[in-house]
């Protein structure tokens, strides 16, 4: 996952390969995305990818 910043700081529109920009910040995971802004100026900041929360195991019912 990255956060793109726009040189616009408060652009609110479409950018690159379909990402929206909101005040001139935009996420995604799309590597064509990311380095298409890493070639035109925009800032990115790399982020850690979410993690999908693991479902609970259910408890174990004694065996009789």
């Amino acid at each position: 996952m990255a956060v793109l910043l726009s040189p616009i700081t408060d652009y609110t529109g479409p950018g690159p390969a379909g990402v929206h920009f909101t005040r001139g910040r935009a996420e995604t995971d799309d590597p064509a995305a990311i380095a298409y802004a890493h070639r035109h100026g925009y800032t990115v900041e790399e982020t850690k990818p979410r993690r999908k929360p693991t479902p609970a195991t259910p408890p174990e019912t004694p065996k009789e």
